[in-house]
């Protein structure tokens, strides 16, 4: 049985805004515990190429949302940093007092804005970052046939 072939695209959400980055850090308390850290940042606009059997494209142009590090997908380029939202996995199981050291190792000052560089020198660790699409997507055949 042969391997069904695939073509290649140029991926974009096909709404504005709708373009994000989902970075996961990690760190550690001072007593012991774990801590993961949720960066989301959304783009005007982002591209990306793709490559697809036509049975996944027929299923990723009906979809609402998407996972692009779920298929054979490669980053071009992202623009327009729009907006962007930190989250604390499983807030609820810190105490005040460990909110207050994780919000210490997060942010600098009282405007609360985030740097990467700022979350580096105190422990955070980048584990893993998620592209994706809040909305459904625009295909563009970028294969010479």
């Amino acid at each position: 049985m042969s391997e069904e072939l695939t073509k290649s695209y140029k991926i974009s959400a096909d709404y504005k805004k709708s373009t994000y980055q989902g970075e996961y850090w990690t760190n550690q308390l001072k007593n012991g515990k774990n801590v993961e850290l949720l960066v989301t940042t959304y783009f005007r606009w982002g591209t990306f190429t793709i490559n697809l059997t036509d049975i996944q494209k027929e299923e990723i142009l009906k979809r609402e949302s998407i996972i692009l590090n779920e298929y054979d997908c490669d980053f071009q380029e992202m623009w327009d940093g729009d907006s962007q939202y930190i989250e604390i996995e499983n807030e609820s199981q810190y105490s005040e007092e460990e909110l207050a050291e994780i919000n210490d190792k997060i942010y600098e000052d009282e405007d609360e804005s985030y740097d990467e560089e700022y979350l580096e020198n105190n422990g955070w660790c980048l584990d893993d970052t998620i592209y994706g699409f809040s909305t459904g997507c625009v295909l563009e055949s970028i294969d010479k046939s």
